[in-house]
């Protein structure tokens, strides 16, 4: 092998590995992007749960509250 030729396969062993990590590099920053907006997502449809469930439970205490009130009432 001549030296020439050496240093030609080693510059494009080297162009190609900077190639393939610039490409890494970008299909990452766009999974990033997609993970930043999918968590956005989830977090808003996580407190509209949160607050369903808030209400719920508010419902659940009242109506225990006023079962309970009802049977200390009754003559027993």
């Amino acid at each position: 092998m001549s030296l020439p030729k050496t240093i030609y396969e080693a510059q494009r062993a080297v162009m190609t590995t900077e190639s393939r990590l610039a490409n890494l590099s970008d299909e990452v920053k766009a999974l990033s992007q997609e993970v930043k907006a999918n968590t956005l997502h989830l977090s808003t449809i996580v407190q509209g749960h949160a607050e369903r469930l808030a209400h719920l439970e508010g419902k659940f205490e009242l109506v225990e509250t006023s079962l309970s009130s009802r049977r200390k009432r009754l003559p027993g």
